[in-house]
C-alpha cells in the first residue's frame, strides 16, 4: 500500500464516526432539485461512484448539506479526486475544506488530512505527467494551488520540492517554470484566480521560486524541456525569475 493510500485509510478512519445521513437535504430556494443528493446516501461510502459526486463537489455546503454531511463523504471525496477524472476543479474541493474551518476540528480529523495533503503532494511530485497519474490535476501547479486554498503554509511543501530530486519532480519543476514563470516578474507573485486569498501561501512560492538553489536546478535541468508547444516559453520564463533573483538578494 503507497503512502497515498495509508493516508486515505486514516481518513476513512478519522472520519467514521459520522454515520451515513438519511438525507442530504439541499437548498430550499430551488436552485438544486430535492432529489439530487439521494443516491449519495443510496449505498455505503465505499461503494459511492466518484462521478456520482462531481455535482457534490461544486455544490457541498454552499447549496447541499451540511458540515457533518460533508466529513461523512469527506474520505470518499479526496480518494476520488486523488486518483480519478473530474469536471470540477480540484481547488473547489479542497477550497470546502476552509470554509468548513477544517483546522477547528477535533485532533485526529485535522491530522489525517494533514496527513493526506502531504501524501498527495508527495505522490504528484513523483508522477509526471501528472494528469497521465492523476487525472483531476492537469499539472502540478493545479496541485499545488489546491493545497494552498485550504490556507496549509506552502512551506513544508516547497521543502520537500527542493528534497525530492528524482526525474519527475525535475520535469514538474521545469514544466512549471516554463507556464508560469514570467507571472513573477517585477515582483509579482500569483494574485487571481484560486491563489486570490491565498496570499501567503503565493509569497512563499515566490520566496522559494527566486531562491538561487532552485533556479540553479531549473538550469541543471534544462534539458529535460519537453516540445509540447510551449517550450519558447522556457528561457523568457527563466531569464525574468533570474533578475527577480538578483534583484532579491542585492
Amino acid at each position: 500500500m503507497t503512502q497515498l493510500e495509508q493516508a486515505i485509510e486514516r481518513l476513512y478512519a478519522a472520519f467514521s464516526r459520522y454515520p451515513r445521513p438519511i438525507k442530504i437535504e439541499c437548498c430550499p430556494c430551488g436552485c438544486t432539485k430535492p432529489d439530487a443528493t439521494s443516491h449519495l446516501v443510496a449505498v455505503p461510502l465505499r461503494e459511492l461512484r466518484f462521478p456520482d459526486l462531481e455535482d457534490y463537489c461544486f455544490s457541498g455546503l454552499t447549496t447541499q448539506g451540511t458540515d457533518d454531511d460533508f466529513r461523512y463523504l469527506l474520505p470518499r471525496l479526496f480518494q476520488g479526486i486523488a486518483f480519478e477524472n473530474c469536471s470540477c476543479n480540484p481547488e473547489i474541493l479542497f477550497g470546502k475544506l476552509r470554509y468548513a474551518r477544517w483546522t477547528d476540528w477535533s485532533n485526529d480529523e485535522a491530522a489525517s488530512i494533514k496527513e493526506y495533503l502531504r501524501a498527495l503532494w508527495g505522490h504528484g511530485l513523483n508522477s509526471f505527467p501528472l494528469h497521465t497519474h492523476m487525472p483531476a490535476f492537469p499539472e502540478i501547479e493545479t496541485l499545488l494551488a489546491s493545497i494552498a486554498v485550504t490556507h496549509e503554509d506552502l512551506e513544508g511543501y516547497l521543502r520537500t520540492w527542493s528534497q525530492n530530486t528524482t526525474g519527475e519532480a525535475n520535469e514538474h519543476l521545469v514544466q512549471f517554470v516554463t507556464l508560469w514563470g514570467s507571472d513573477f516578474s517585477n515582483g509579482h507573485t500569483f494574485n487571481d484566480g484560486f491563489w486570490k486569498d491565498c496570499k501567503p501561501q503565493a509569497d512563499e512560492l515566490r520566496n522559494w521560486l527566486i531562491q538561487p538553489d532552485t533556479i540553479q536546478r531549473v538550469v541543471d535541468c534544462s534539458h529535460l524541456l519537453r516540445k509540447d508547444g510551449f517550450e519558447h516559453l522556457f528561457l523568457p520564463a527563466l531569464e525574468v525569475l533570474q533578475i527577480e533573483s538578483a534583484v532579491n538578494q542585492s
